[in-house]
This record gives C-alpha cells, structure tokens and sequence, in this order.
C-alpha cells in the first residue's frame, strides 16, 4: 500500500511548489497593496455593522475578489490588521477559494459530461454555507481576541504594522513599501509552505490511488476516505475538480468532500495557519470544517438534486 520512491518524491514535491508558490506569491503581494494603499478606517467603514451580515457577505466577496488557497492566509492576516472582524476573515478565507470564478469553470469542465452545472451549483452552495457556518461558530464561540495569535492582536490594538507609510509618499515610495511587506509575508508563508509540500509530497508518492477502491460502495466511508485525500492530496483549487471527475466508482457526495474541504484544509494550509491563529483555534476551525462537510455530503444523497445525472440509483 505504501512504496516511498525517491524520484517520485522529489517531482511530487517540485510539482506541488511549482503549482502552489506563483499564488503565494500572489497573495503576498495583495496584501502588501492592501496594506500600503487601503486605509483601516475604509476597511471598517466597508464592513457591515451587523456581523451576521458581515459573514454572510464575506462568504461571497471571493467572487469579486478571488483568491487561492495557496494565496490567501496572508491576505487574511492583512485584512485583519485593517480592522476586518475575525469571524468575517475566516469566512472569506474558507469560501474565496471554491467561490472562485476561475474555479467554478473548472468545476464545470472536469464534469460537463457527468451533470456539470449540477456540480458548480452543488459545491458552490456547499462551500458558502461551511464558510458561513464555521464563521457564525467563531464568532459566537470565540469572539474576535481569541482566534489571532497575540502578536496579531497586538498590532490591531497599536493600529500599524511593522512597515509605515510616511506621509505624502509618493506612488512609487507606496509601491516599494508594499514591495516590503509583500516580500515579508512571502518568506514567512513560503517556509511552511515547503514543509507542508513535503510531507504532501510523501503521501501522494508513497500511496497508490487504488488503496481507497474499496471503499467506493460505502457511502460514509467514501466521504470520509474522500476528506482525508483532500487533506493529504494538497491540489490547488483550480484543478482538484479534474482529480475527483477521474474516481469514476465514487458518489456525487464523495467527490464534493473532496472538493469542498481540499480548498479549506490540507497539510499546507495547516502549515500556514501557524504563525496567524492560535493553536486552540486551529483545532476548532479543523474540527468545524470537517464536521460541516462530512454531515452535508454524508447525507447528500437524500437531498442533492438528482437533476445532476450522478447520483446511484
């Protein structure tokens, strides 16, 4: 079942870096520009006063402003420090990469010929109420001081970060600043970044697709079999849904488990939430993603729509 071939681990390794560092990069840079040219009290001003509201619109503000998942835990950090409430930034971390436009595309290329726009509905829908859901427990349960590591907290409180702005710089002075804390963010995320590609790179190299088959008949365990390859897979959102139309033996819910949580939770998102949440929040935001997406597609075959023409009789 498990074979480690040094070749295979090391193109693994390279393969997913290569995917996965053009969109930290990317992220990094957003959140220099946000942190350089957005102003905190624009950023509060923007946010609704309700925060009920506010998780609920946080949840689709990635289809106006998209992310990776491999992007967007810095432009996460960098948002909170502008004042965005905890609860709303975890929501649009966890929904901005499936509401992607990008990959809903995607989404519906992998399975235009197995009910596509049955399954772009399916996993949008799913990814805005897990985001949705998780945000409202955050926010009852933990409030906004106790999510963010402390350092985080700190820099809210004070009202700035590391790097100032001096006033009446000059565009080009603004955009060197913003090069700064781009390249900041970049070397903090990129060092757990390749770790968590490491030890991504170990399970896909070392176990065979064929290890899950067997467990394609079971609906329960073909959810959870479904979550934890999700988890160990590390594929970006942008091409996951190319990866679950190939498992051909396995059911609608299974397939968006894996697509549902892979954008949320995988070994280097794991990696990447250390410096930024605390470690009692981590393991809660784990727990609750898990949790909503294994309910939802576990009983997915009593109330998915079965005009998607995949679902087993």
């Amino acid at each position: 079942m498990f074979s480690l071939n040094l070749n295979d681990f090391v193109l693994v390794w390279m393969s997913l870096l290569y995917e996965a560092i053009p969109f930290v990069a990317l992220g990094s840079i957003v959140s220099g520009l946000v942190e350089t040219f957005v102003s905190r009290e624009t950023v509060v001003r923007w946010m609704p006063r309700h925060r009920g509201v506010g998780i609920l619109v946080s949840a689709f503000l990635g289809i106006a402003f998209p992310m990776c998942e491999c992007g967007i835990v810095p432009v996460v950090r960098r948002l909170v420090l502008k004042g965005v409430p905890a609860s709303c930034a975890i929501t649009y971390m966890l929904a901005a990469p499936i509401v992607h436009p990008l990959v809903l595309l995607s989404t519906f290329i992998a399975f235009q010929a197995q009910g596509g726009a049955g399954m772009v509905v399916l996993r949008f829908g799913l990814g805005v109420v897990v985001a949705t859901g998780v945000g409202m427990v955050i926010w009852q349960f933990m409030g906004d001081r106790g999510v963010f590591r402390d350092e985080i907290h700190e820099m809210v409180d004070s009202g700035h970060v590391h790097v100032h702005v001096p006033a009446g710089a000059s565009f080009g002075r603004k955009i060197l600043v913003a090069l700064r804390i781009s390249a900041d963010d970049f070397a903090t995320f990129g060092a757990f970044l390749i770790v968590g590609t490491a030890i991504a790179a170990v399970i896909n190299s070392g176990f065979s697709r064929a290890a899950i088959a067997p467990i394609a008949e079971r609906p329960a365990l073909s959810v959870a079999g479904f979550m934890v390859l999700a988890v160990l897979l590390n594929v970006c959102s942008e091409a996951d849904a190319f990866i679950a139309a190939s498992f051909q033996a396995f059911s609608v819910p299974a397939k968006l488990s894996f697509l549902v949580l892979g954008p949320m939770l995988d070994l280097k998102l794991l990696m990447m939430f250390a410096p930024v949440f605390r470690k009692r929040a981590i393991a809660l935001l784990c727990a609750l993603m898990v949790s909503f997406v294994f309910a939802l597609c576990v009983t997915g075959s009593k109330w998915m729509p079965e005009f998607i023409g995949m679902l087993p009789e």
